[in-house]
């Protein structure tokens, strides 16, 4: 593969292992699947999620709380920090035959019913035995017997439970099940003295507290820890450059590669279209999965041949997820689809606001018919007929980009506003009428200057087109 320009660095001697590891670590930070190796801005969280979790393995406190925050702000990444701190801290004193603690790991995507949680519950304990007899009864006796199966075989003292820290993913879809036993369980036996265990519900919705019930309220302690998303830009870049770093040591890769692989990523970083990237996606979301998406295409590129992350495909890559979504659908419409669009755009300059099907191909027609010759000329082009030009103008109120428009107080008011749906125009009701297709009156979702840099991004426009899109 020729190396472009700008990325040339020297070929690593550290071999296929380096690159390959390299490219595992940073797909799976960027694809969510491993956490990010330093948390940004959320130490306070990550602190009080600690705290909480060493209490009930220390002090055999029962424990509940919510992690509430939006998607992509680093709420499992806490979780992770939180649980890795947790056994480096206490697996130094564990002895080989002591369970200091359990955890154990539920989603709502997963565990759609209790049932299933309480399965999935007995399998992450290694409790097994009878448990189509123990399934007969209700969720509390079940659950109950699993803890007191639990506490004979898990220390050598049957009076004192190894803790169980319950980690609640997409709480929300759990608070959905019917009855709530399964969080009503755990928020009533984490008050008992007696069964040390830890609930923490991880969700993104900040409602999740009228999703519980009554009994479930009474049960819970109320406690909410709230992450947001990056509140600063430098915050924000840290975050990507955390997700691209590669740490260099003996168990992942060696120094020099890592070295060298950081340095391209500086560089990639420091780049004008990474900058001002990085800030529009600060300013319209704070969504730091937008920002990873990006460098996915790159990373899945590292090979031996190319261990590096190249600038040049990277600056493609933004360019491209850049794009108005406008500009990528009308990437691929038809050159008849593209005349009637600038036909559009003719009638919009002339003064019209709202126009029809007639009205748009009679301007393509006048226009087409005034430079016949050069266009025939050219040989690219022709004048399409009505029909053909009918289906053409169709698809573009499928794709939305042009849209019926409501011409009487009845039909605005049940369009709530002006604007109808797309298939207001094919089924007869964007007048409130059965009026031809052809005279219901529509309106173009593109600004004149959108429909000049369209024509200009193609390659395959006659010139007399697109001097027709600039006049």
């Amino acid at each position: 593969m020729p190396a472009r320009k700008g990325d040339a660095l020297p070929k690593t001697k550290d071999g296929a292992g380096d690159v390959t590891k390299s490219k595992q670590l940073v797909l799976g930070r960027l694809y969510g699947r491993l956490p990010l190796p330093e948390l940004v801005g959320l130490t306070p969280q990550f602190d009080a999620i600690f705290s909480l979790l060493d209490h009930t393995v220390s002090s055999n406190e029962g424990n509940s709380a919510l992690l509430i925050g939006p998607r992509g702000s680093g709420k499992s990444s806490v979780v992770h920090k939180a649980l890795d701190a947790l056994a480096e801290k206490h697996n130094g004193d564990q002895s080989p035959n002591t369970i200091k603690y359990h955890v154990v790991r539920l989603s709502g995507f997963i565990h759609t019913s209790d049932r299933i949680a309480l399965r999935d519950i007995a399998r992450q304990l290694l409790i097994e035995q009878d448990l189509e007899n123990i399934l007969i009864g209700s969720f509390s006796d079940a659950f109950s017997y699993i803890l007191n199966l639990l506490r004979a075989a898990g220390t050598e003292d049957e009076a004192q439970q190894p803790p169980v820290l319950f980690i609640l993913e997409e709480f929300d879809l759990l608070a959905q099940h019917p009855k709530q036993s399964l969080l009503y369980t755990l928020f009533d036996i984490a008050q008992i003295q007696q069964t040390p265990i830890a609930v923490l519900g991880v969700t993104a919705r900040i409602d999740v507290m009228d999703l519980l019930e009554k009994r479930v309220k009474s049960r819970f302690s109320h406690r909410q820890i709230h992450i947001h998303n990056a509140q600063s830009l430098s915050d924000f870049k840290s975050i990507l450059r955390n997700a691209l770093y590669v740490a260099g040591s003996a168990t992942v890769v060696s120094s020099s590669h890592a070295k060298q692989f950081n340095a391209r990523v500086d560089e990639i970083l420091a780049t004008k279209e990474a900058e001002t990237y990085a800030a529009d996606v600060f300013d319209l979301g704070k969504d730091v999965r937008q920002l990873f998406r990006v460098f996915i295409p790159a990373a899945v590129r590292l090979s031996t041949l190319d261990p590096w992350l190249s600038v040049s495909r990277v600056k493609e890559d933004i360019a491209k997820e850049a794009m108005s979504a406008k500009f990528q659908v009308l990437s691929s419409i038809s050159l008849l689809e593209l005349c009637l669009v600038i036909a559009m755009k003719s009638l919009v300059q002339g003064g019209s606001s709202k126009y029809n099907f007639e009205m748009v191909y009679n301007e393509y027609k006048t226009f087409m018919s005034r430079h016949l010759m050069a266009v025939a000329a050219g040989g690219a082009m022709r004048v399409y007929k009505k029909p053909v030009a009918l289906k053409a103008f169709e698809t573009l109120v499928e794709m939305e980009i042009v849209r019926p428009v409501a011409t009487s107080m009845a039909a605005e008011s049940a369009a709530g506003g002006g604007t109808l749906g797309r298939n207001d125009l094919l089924a007869g009701t964007a007048q409130g009428t059965r009026a031809p297709k052809e005279y219901r009156m529509v309106q173009m979702m593109l600004e004149p200057g959108q429909v000049v840099d369209l024509v200009a991004d193609r390659i395959d426009v006659p010139a007399v087109i697109r001097r027709w899109s600039q006049q």
